[in-house]
């Protein structure tokens, strides 16, 4: 080993420890995303009221947009949350993490761009000093996200 990397055939690939500590860095990353559009979901929710609920008028459809904005809005919330608990649990093996993240959704809510998004978004945010961990954190959301894609199409569940 040398540095905070270990050196494969592959390239370098995060210490056990790197890997945990980019875990918490992330997981604690999702949490402020969640929060985030938790934060959005309620003021889109809040603004429902704006709109009259006119079944056919444009003002209808606004209402509409917004109350489905709302929803997916705290759907991904929710999803960055057990995401980012099932990569605490399983730091060294992201593709479970992603298989049981995934096996607490229905397919048809999301995509997996729109949580892959979500996550990539969180994982470049600067939230350590630690740049080691911050390098694992964005390798745990790529190989989450490889092994995400693949469940979810049914194409396998190795990354």
């Amino acid at each position: 080993m040398t540095g905070r990397t270990h050196h494969t055939a592959a390239g370098a690939r995060p210490r056990p420890q790197d890997l945990a500590n980019g875990a918490a860095v992330l997981a604690a990353a999702l949490v402020r995303q969640a929060q985030e559009l938790a934060a959005a979901a309620a003021g889109l929710a809040d603004a429902l009221d704006l709109f009259p609920p006119d079944g056919n008028s444009p003002e209808a459809e606004d209402r509409r947009v917004a109350r489905d904005g709302a929803r997916v809005a705290a759907a991904l919330g929710g999803v960055l949350l057990i995401a980012g608990r099932n990569l605490l649990r399983h730091a060294d093996d992201p593709a479970e993490a992603a298989r049981q993240t995934l096996g607490r959704l229905k397919r048809g809510n999301l995509s997996p761009e729109e949580i892959l998004g979500q996550m990539r978004a969180a994982a470049l945010l600067p939230m350590s000093g630690d740049e080691a961990a911050q390098a694992a954190a964005v390798m745990l959301v790529e190989s989450f996200g490889r092994a995400l894609v693949l469940a979810w199409t049914g194409e396998g569940a190795e990354a």
